[in-house]
């Protein structure tokens, strides 16, 4: 048995010991989004990086596409808001995660009997990854009372997607 108070000195290689969690990113959007339709799902698309250590993220598409298999936990929050002046006109909003096409988690918040102005929303999952074809990419969906097209808000504390691959 070690005794784990001693201090030690190795000399060559450990193995076995810690590890890293890469790839890993974490992407947002830069400014408020309104280039989508009523109760539509879209792709949320996040243009700018605060990281990403494998360029495994991609600012055209939304895909992350590691190269690494492996089991990833991935994470999209949104702030969703009507925004303009209407006050009283949000209905509902929800988030998906996909992997591939496939939907995998989702997430929702619904205020239909007594409508809102804005509200985060936000979805995670540990999703297995083949780490070479395998993507994860969010969507969003906002319904409004008045039918007008909604918003989401911009920069990290507001919108965002970020994954790291997990120790196993």
């Amino acid at each position: 048995s070690i005794n784990l108070a001693d201090t030690f000195a190795f000399t060559g290689t450990v193995t076995g010991a810690g590890g890293i969690n890469t790839p890993m990113f974490q992407a947002k959007v830069t400014a408020v989004t309104t280039a989508f339709s009523d109760a539509t799902l879209t792709t949320i698309i996040m243009n700018s990086e605060d990281f990403d250590t494998d360029n495994a993220y991609d600012t055209s598409t939304g895909k992350f596409t590691p190269q690494t298999a492996g089991k990833y936990f991935c994470e999209v929050f949104v702030h969703a808001d009507r925004g303009g002046s209407t006050m009283s006109d949000m209905k509902m909003a929800y988030v998906q995660l996909f992997k591939n096409t496939t939907g995998i988690a989702l997430q929702q918040h619904d205020m239909r009997n007594n409508y809102g102005r804005g509200f985060g929303v936000n979805v995670s999952a540990i999703i297995d990854l083949n780490g070479s074809s395998d993507y994860v990419l969010p969507k969003l969906s906002i319904q409004t009372n008045s039918g007008s097209d909604p918003v989401f808000a911009g920069e990290s504390a507001y919108t965002y997607f970020r994954a790291f691959k997990l120790l196993t």
